[in-house]
C-alpha cells in the first residue's frame, strides 16, 4: 500500500538561526565598548553586571544593517505557518531596544520573555571552547548543562509526547530570531572569557513605512 502523505502541521512558535555578516559583528562590538557599563540593567532580566544600551545613531545604523534578517524571517514565518507573505504581512520594524551583555563566569540569565513581537541574540565573543567543553562534559545533571541557551514552549509531559525545550552552545557570528514571548534562559558556565552578545525588541509596522528605532529608556545616550 503506497502511503498518501499530504501535509504537516506546523506547530509552535518560529525559531530561526542565522550566521552574522562580520560587519554586523564588528559594528555592535566597537559601538557597544561606546557604553556606560551597567547602563542596562535596570531594564533587564539578566544576573549580569555590565549590560549596556545603544544610542540612537547606533540603533539606526543597526536597523539598515539588519533589515535583511528580519525580511528573510518575516517570509519564512509565513511559509512556517502556510500562509502568503504578499498578503498583509510585512517586514518593516520599529526598533524597541537594543543591548549589549558581558556576560562573565558565573553570571546567568533566568527564564524569561520579552517586550514587542520579536526579539533576538547575535553572539560577538564566547569564553574559551576548550575550558567549557570540559566543564561540559564533567557535568552529569539533567539540564541542558553549562553555558547553553535553552527555548522553552509549553509545558513538560509525562510520557513525553513533545519536544518542549531546545538547548544550543552559542558560537560566535551565530544569530536566533524568535517570537518575543517565548520563553528563554541562559546557564551559567565557569570557564574563563566573557560571552558577549546584542539582544533586542522590536514590534512590525506597515510595510510601506521604513524601519526605524523608537526613542527607550535603554539608548546608551539617556546614560553617559
Amino acid at each position: 500500500m503506497n502511503v498518501n502523505f499530504t501535509g504537516k502541521a506546523n506547530f509552535g512558535p518560529f525559531v530561526a538561526s542565522y550566521r552574522a555578516h562580520p560587519e554586523l559583528i564588528s559594528g555592535l562590538k566597537e559601538r557597544g565598548l561606546k557604553g556606560v557599563p551597567g547602563s542596562g540593567n535596570q531594564d533587564l532580566a539578566g544576573i549580569i553586571k555590565d549590560q549596556r544600551g545603544y544610542s540612537m545613531e547606533d540603533k539606526h545604523w543597526f536597523c539598515k544593517e539588519f533589515q535583511p534578517y528580519i525580511t528573510d524571517y518575516s517570509k519564512r514565518d509565513a511559509d512556517f505557518r502556510m500562509q502568503d507573505w504578499a498578503n498583509n504581512w510585512t517586514d518593516k520594524f520599529n526598533l524597541m531596544s537594543l543591548w549589549i551583555n558581558y556576560m562573565k563566569p558565573n553570571e546567568y540569565n533566568p527564564n524569561h520573555t520579552h517586550n514587542g513581537q520579536l526579539t533576538w541574540v547575535i553572539y560577538l565573543e564566547t569564553p574559551n571552547e576548550e575550558e567549557l567543553e570540559k566543564e561540559r562534559a564533567a557535568y552529569k545533571g539533567r539540564s541542558f548543562g553549562p553555558g547553553g541557551i535553552c527555548f522553552h514552549y509549553g509545558e513538560p509531559t509525562f510520557p513525553e509526547w513533545n519536544v518542549h525545550t531546545f538547548g544550543y552552545v552559542p558560537k560566535v557570528g551565530e544569530m536566533w530570531i524568535f517570537p518575543a514571548m517565548l520563553r528563554h534562559e541562559v546557564i551559567p558556565f565557569t570557564a574563563s572569557g566573557v560571552r558577549i552578545s546584542v539582544s533586542g525588541n522590536l514590534y512590525f509596522k506597515n510595510p510601506d513605512e521604513e524601519s526605524s528605532p523608537i526613542p527607550m529608556r535603554m539608548d546608551a545616550e539617556n546614560h553617559r
